[in-house]
């Protein structure tokens, strides 16, 4: 289930912290920076931090995204599993999504080529009839090799009304 990341914020710190250096954490940031989000005891009105637990209060993953209300568009999301293979996390996550995507106009994300989750990315836009812009050889590793930059959109609505 995903709950306010504060309950967890100490627990996710340090869970971030032992992928510094992997290309997990490349994942996650889009190059090859360490982070480790900045989880505020009261957040402003457009980030949302969730923690991802199991129903035993266990942390398998962290969520996050910032909403702009004006535009209503969602995007800057981040997503880490801290439980690898956990079909929780991916159900708790597309079930935001799909929230998401029928509150507002635009959702959009971003992903590595490479990433695990790009293939569910893929069947949930086709699901949406969402686009996917590939950015051939945006992002090259530790060790050399390039990797795609993919954005993921879904438009709800478009310029004419259409879904």
């Amino acid at each position: 289930m995903l709950v306010p990341a504060i309950l967890y914020r100490e627990q996710i710190q340090k869970e971030f912290q032992k992928y510094y250096y992997t290309t997990d954490m490349m994942y996650e940031t889009g190059c090859l920076d360490n982070w480790s989000p900045n989880i505020e005891v009261n957040p402003d009105e457009q980030t949302y931090q969730y923690a991802i637990v199991r129903n035993d209060d266990k942390l398998i993953g962290f969520l996050t995204f910032r909403i702009d209300w004006y535009c209503s568009r969602v995007y800057n999301f981040g997503l880490f599993s801290f439980d690898r293979g956990n079909t929780l996390i991916g159900r708790e996550v597309f079930h935001k999504l799909d929230e998401l995507v029928n509150r507002f106009h635009r959702v959009e994300w971003r992903a590595i080529s490479g990433n695990p989750a790009c293939k569910s990315y893929d069947s949930f836009i086709e699901k949406y009839n969402g686009n996917k812009h590939v950015l051939k050889d945006a992002i090259r590793d530790r060790t050399g090799n390039y990797h795609d930059d993919i954005i993921y959109e879904i438009v709800r609505g478009g310029r004419n009304g259409e879904k």
